[in-house]
Formats: structure tokens, sequence, C-alpha cells
């Protein structure tokens, strides 16, 4: 009688990879957490590892160094800036400098409702790295913001005594993550109610009382 050979079991591709991606977004949950709110030098790989409930050799196999884990964090949520600075297309096409200033805080606050944890982490990690990302980002920002200094130059709009220059390096301070980190993580304002701030005091700041 031919002996009978337990058939092997198929290998599941598909859900080996979800697994993977289960484990990576719970290792990125815990390491977000712990770094953003803790010290970038003191948190280390066996401490992310615990709080996500993983050996430390599968951290390390997936990321290897705390700074491609922190990348890999800050990957996750940066399509989210790029996807706000869009916005401005609309404020470009108006032509018209109210428009750009009812634009700008909505856009604000599309980048760090879920982003301006990250962007403290980035400027306080104390990485040079990590520090050189934040400046990419704080510079493409007001980069995106040079085409109103064009439209605000010798208009009539613009309020006395204030140069178009100066109006947009306003607008890219007061429109920065320190800002909504204040406001809202620190004193509890809302994002609607930062937002609402942020459009009245620009319109009062740059354009003349009509």
């Amino acid at each position: 009688m031919p002996r009978l050979v337990k058939p092997k079991r198929a290998y599941n591709a598909t859900l080996r990879q979800e697994q993977a991606q289960l484990t990576r977004q719970r290792i990125l949950g815990a390491a977000r957490k712990l770094l953003v709110e803790g010290v970038y030098s003191r948190v280390t790989m066996e401490e992310i590892a615990r709080h996500a409930g993983v050996a430390y050799q599968t951290l390390y196999a997936v990321f290897r160094t705390k700074l491609r884990l922190a990348e890999a964090i800050i990957a996750e949520d940066w399509p989210l800036i790029s996807a706000a600075l869009s916005m401005l297309g609309e404020a470009r096409s108006s032509g018209d400098p109210a428009v750009w200033l009812a634009v700008i805080p909505a856009m604000s606050r599309r980048i760090y409702e879920p982003c301006a944890d990250l962007m403290r982490f980035l400027r306080e990690s104390g990485d040079v790295d990590l520090l050189g990302q934040y400046r990419q980002v704080e510079q493409r920002r007001h980069s995106q913001l040079q085409p109103l200094v064009a439209l605000l130059d010798g208009s009539p709009r613009l309020r006395q005594g204030l140069s178009a220059g100066e109006a947009v390096d306003l607008i890219w301070s007061l429109s920065g993550p320190d800002q909504y980190i204040q406001l809202v993580f620190e004193r509890g304002w809302t994002p609607d109610r930062y937002e609402r701030w942020l459009a009245e005091t620009l319109r009062v700041l740059v354009l003349r009382r009509r």
C-alpha cells in the first residue's frame, strides 16, 4: 500500500505581507508616541520595541536605525503637507491678496492638525539630518508664498508702511507651526478657532481697511 504523504500547506504570501504591514504600523505608532512626546536622544530602540510589543530583532530587521525609523514616521504623513500646499493653486489663480489670506489659514490647519507634533519633533530632535528636513519644509513653505510678493508690490490693498516682502515674511511667520503648537497644543484652542484667528490677524496686518 502506497504511503500517504501529507500535502504541504500552500505559502500565503499575501497573508505574510499583511502581517508584516501590521507589525510595521504597530512599530510606527509606538515610535511616534515615544519620539514625539519624549526626547529623541533618550528614547532607545529597545524601548520602542517593548512598547510596540515586538522583539528587538524584529524592529532592527525592519528599520535598522532610530534615524531610519524616525524618517519612516515622518514619511507616513509628509504627503499630507504636499496636498495642503497644493491649495495655494486656488490663491495663485485668483490674483486676489484677500483670497491668499483666506487660503493660507486653511492650508496651515490642514498641515498642522496631523503634522504639527512631527514638525516640533524634527526641530527639537537634536539630529542634524532631521533638523535639515524641518528647514527644507519651512523653506518650501516660504517659497510657495513668493508669488504673493509680486501681487502685493505696489498694490493699493497693501497696508501703508509695509513692503510686499515684509508682508510675506509676516504671513510666513504667523502661519508657521509655532503658533499652532502654542495655541492648540499648549493653550487648548480648537483648530477651528486657530484658523479663524489666523485669517483675521493676517487680514488686519497686511491689508488696508476699505
